[in-house]
């Protein structure tokens, strides 16, 4: 149901909802809500001093904005690229430069041509490419032939994939594209939480079919990334803005401390002060919102505390462009579990943002360390660039000299969708709603990590906030 659906004429402007998470989840609730005719009050709270959650970005290497995380966002699905619109933003995004990327499995490789999200859509795909070996492609050119069932009883990704294509298909392609967009190991990882590839095995045809039907079908007519030119944290402090122009309250280094129940209504305690609320969108990572609900629902709350999320350290640096192979000429590349030693993806951030150039005409590289299973935000930062800079001789044949560094550590920052993800949060909704209407879970730990994603959330989470008060 849409808020539309629900509110004709409704008058909300005496009730008040208070949203828990300033991240884009949060943000995008709180614009939606904003846009009825008469909207209820809303106060966004968060413990952090600024807006943004996990998209963050600050000045480095002489540049005014370089993203410490999402540097884009995906087009194909409309949601992000109408937030953009309606805070004023359409006309400043800018796409990647290049569109090509690489897998490094002990040399360099081009991702292939005819594959989505790794899986071939096609034995030309299979064929064309020196990834997979001569087993391994003639293991995945089988696919097709293999009955509908196989695979498609297992909410595990890994096996999923493994059970269709091989072994080889999944770790050498599937895995490092979805394991470095969710830093997870695709085995644990849940069908459900990619739904493009859960999509395709959804479809009445062999897998490969599938996905050679999918890219044909795809609509081309644009970018498939697109992001402010002045940085992800453009969209998160658009939106804060306008949320405010609108009436909205927005507290910050406010952790809240408890939610109480109080009749149909809600108390949010804050350490300063307590708020009273007719909803509350609960837009905090799922460990964090555990303790939150306890007092409205203890098993809901015990079942949130077991939720998973992996840590990602992101290494920004500068190098000379002299020292830089010219046949590198896209995006970054993506390092296979079987031949990781500690670096998990690099994006060649000058070749990839035309606009990211600094004044000395460096490279600026964006190196990601630590997945689910292989953590190491436990490592200082000397050793962190150890590990960077001995991982990049070895992917890039060169010893490079970084002339400017940073370093961010995103702790348990990356939510991990364990296979029967979905039903366990269809199971939360059903408690919360059933004992605490009006309380709503919301972000990346549930229905989706990628910031399109988020915003769909967060805009449900707004529908459904509004939905309580007419039920």
């Amino acid at each position: 149901m849409s808020i539309n659906d629900a509110t004709v004429a409704e008058n909300f402007s005496d009730r008040h909802v208070v949203i828990v998470g300033a991240g884009i989840t949060g943000l995008a609730a709180a614009h939606q809500l904003l846009q009825q005719p008469h909207p209820p009050r809303v106060t966004i709270i968060d413990a952090a001093d600024r807006v943004g959650g996990i998209i963050q970005a600050s000045p480095f290497a002489g540049l005014e904005s370089v993203d410490e995380s999402a540097d884009a966002f995906l087009t194909r699905t409309p949601s992000a690229m109408n937030l953009c619109a309606a805070v004023g933003l359409d006309h400043r995004l800018t796409s990647p430069a290049a569109n090509h990327a690489y897998i490094w499995n002990n040399s360099m490789h081009a991702i292939p041509s005819g594959t989505m999200l790794g899986v071939p859509g096609s034995r030309k795909a299979i064929w064309n490419t020196q990834l997979l070996t001569t087993s391994g492609k003639l293991r995945a050119s089988l696919e097709p032939f293999l009955p509908r069932a196989v695979g498609r009883s297992t909410d595990s990704l890994g096996a999923a994939i493994r059970s269709r294509c091989g072994n080889e298909v999944l770790e050498r392609l599937v895995d490092p594209l979805v394991g470095s967009i969710y830093a997870t190991d695709t085995d644990n990882f849940s069908v459900q939480g990619m739904p493009q590839v859960a999509e395709l095995l959804a479809q009445p045809t062999s897998l490969m079919r599938a996905a050679g039907s999918a890219m044909q079908n795809r609509t081309s007519g644009g970018p498939v990334f697109a992001t402010p030119i002045t940085g992800m944290s453009t969209l998160t402090r658009a939106v804060c803005n306008r949320i405010v122009e609108d009436g909205a309250r927005v507290i910050l280094s406010s952790p809240v401390r408890s939610i109480e129940p109080q009749g149909r209504s809600y108390v949010v305690h804050l350490e300063t002060e307590s708020l009273q609320a007719d909803a509350v969108i609960l837009a905090s990572p799922a460990r964090h919102t555990a303790a939150l609900v306890k007092q409205l629902n203890n098993e809901t709350s015990a079942q949130l505390q077991q939720f998973e999320h992996a840590s990602v350290i992101m290494i920004a640096l500068t190098i000379s462009r002299s020292q830089w192979p010219q046949h590198l000429t896209g995006t970054g590349y993506l390092v296979p579990k079987p031949v990781q030693t500690g670096v998990t993806a690099v994006s060649f951030g000058s070749n990839k943002w035309a606009h990211w150039k600094t004044a000395s005409d460096d490279m600026i590289l964006r190196v990601s360390l630590g997945r689910d299973g292989a953590p190491m935000h436990h490592l200082d930062d000397k050793s962190l660039l150890e590990v960077a800079l001995r991982d990049l001789r070895l992917h890039l044949g060169f010893d490079a000299t970084p002339t400017n560094m940073r370093f961010t550590r995103w702790i348990e920052s990356f939510p991990q969708y364990r296979p029967g993800h979905a039903s366990r949060v269809e199971s939360l909704d059903n408690q919360l709603n059933e004992s605490s209407p009006g309380v709503v879970l919301a972000g990346a730990s549930y229905r989706g990590i990628g910031i399109p994603a988020c915003i769909n959330d967060g805009q449900r989470a707004a529908s459904r906030a509004i939905a309580s008060f007419v039920s």
